[in-house]
């Protein structure tokens, strides 16, 4: 058990390794950009669905 453990705490990801990966500032671009293509797909949606009530 102790021996799972010693080798599952040596293959952690510190801070030092995680770093290089996605800084505060890419993660935010990302979230506005995800907003952004959601609202966009709502309204695409939406007119989607009024479409075919009116042809029904």
């Amino acid at each position: 058990m102790v021996a799972v453990l010693k080798k599952a705490q040596s293959e952690l990801a510190t801070k030092t390794d995680i770093a290089p990966l996605a800084s505060k500032t890419d993660l935010l671009e990302l979230k506005v950009d995800l907003v952004k293509w959601m609202g966009a797909l709502m309204l695409a949606q939406v007119a989607v669905i009024a479409a075919l009530v009116k042809l029904l």
